[in-house]
């Protein structure tokens, strides 16, 4: 099985936290779509063999394209590549894109799964990130959703807001999950150079809240979650009734996969392929049919040290068999060695798993470059 990811580069404004490649130029969508068809058609042979269990619309903001669009990416797909029947479709959404004429349509395609960017239920801090949609909007577009017929519904929350108190963040989560959703993804707030956030933090508008405050609301995230149904399954990911995305799971399980539009990224075995973020660029390039890719051979080094990111990413964590048998055992015991000098509360070792706690995953990065060759 693989996956296949379609980056959809355009946003009507640009959110404060946000460092994601995007444009306000919907003027050059239909060069774009032009484009995006041209390069799916050119490289319909890197999937050799392989079944499309997962299709992404991400972005940017995927809502902005029309239904006649997304079937005409879809069509395209399904002409070049075995795409499976029960194939996981998302489409990223804003709120304020959800009207009953675009659901009523949306669900003509064959999209099937929704992964919509609330991000909070609070109207200051939704204008603090420079949000389109206010809280009511927001809470009003999922239930839209599933009236339109959209059973599988996830959606995104930010915690670690200067000013957010704990009570505040567990009542955005009662909030949120009181929802027909089926998944929850939580991101603890990040601020990125070169987004409006950063600035307003070098000019001391605006603060970061300290590593022990953000815990206790990751702890809160991961709890609370619980109490009402959702399972944690990765560091930033909660499923309902089975409800995991197949598009996450199949980065952390280096399962093969092609990205379409600029910025997107594909693993094809052992090589990673990069379109470079210039959408104007990206036009050009495949209207003469001389695309530019950013091509990465891995090493085993590097596959090692992917495995261990990636698989303690999760939950379940780093399965220490298969370990020893695609690295050997003098990785294998250089991974064990190393484990043995981290803090014994940020991991466990059970069931022939190699997996971080809570306390752990909150701190993942620094373990993992630890951990990492």
């Amino acid at each position: 099985m693989s996956g296949i990811y379609i980056h959809i580069p355009f946003c009507k404004t640009k959110c404060s936290y946000c460092d994601f490649y995007s444009v306000a130029n919907a003027a050059i969508m239909d060069d774009f779509i032009r484009a995006l068809l041209l390069e799916i058609e050119l490289r319909k042979d890197e999937l050799p063999n392989e079944k499309v269990s997962s299709i992404y619309f991400g972005g940017g903001t995927p809502s902005q394209l029309s239904t006649s669009n997304i079937n005409r990416i879809l069509q395209k797909l399904h002409s070049v590549f075995s795409v499976s029947h029960d194939c996981e479709l998302t489409l990223e959404a804003n709120p304020d894109d959800l009207n009953d004429a675009y659901l009523n349509e949306l669900k003509q395609t064959s999209v099937n799964r929704l992964s919509i960017g609330i991000q909070s239920f609070d109207d200051s801090i939704l204008k603090m990130m420079r949000r389109r949609h206010n809280a009511l909007e927001g809470i009003n577009s999922v239930k839209k959703s599933f009236d339109a017929g959209f059973e599988n519904i996830s959606i995104d929350l930010i915690y670690g807001i200067d000013g957010m108190s704990d009570q505040y963040w567990e009542k955005q989560i009662v909030e949120a999950t009181s929802l027909p959703v089926l998944h929850l993804s939580a991101y603890h707030l990040g601020i990125e150079e070169g987004t409006l956030l950063y600035r307003k933090l070098k000019d001391g508008q605006i603060q970061k809240i300290d590593e022990k405050s953000s815990f206790v609301q990751y702890k809160i995230l991961i709890e609370t979650a619980r109490k009402f149904g959702f399972e944690q399954y990765e560091i930033s990911n909660f499923a309902k009734d089975n409800k995991i995305s197949r598009h996450n799971s199949s980065y952390w399980n280096r399962t093969p996969y092609l990205g379409f539009g600029p910025s997107a990224h594909s693993l094809i075995g052992n090589t990673r392929i990069i379109n470079p973020p210039n959408v104007k660029e990206y036009i050009k390039a495949f209207n003469i049919l001389k695309p530019v890719f950013e091509t990465d051979v891995l090493s085993e080094t590097d596959i090692i040290n992917e495995t261990i990111m990636l698989g303690l990413r999760t939950v379940k964590g780093v399965n220490l068999t298969d370990f020893l048998n695609n690295f050997g055992p003098n990785e294998y015991n250089f991974l064990l060695v190393k484990t043995g000098k981290l803090n014994p509360d940020y991991y466990k070792i059970a069931s022939d798993y190699l997996s971080l706690t809570p306390a752990g995953m909150f701190v993942s990065d620094s373990i993992i470059s630890i951990l990492f060759k």
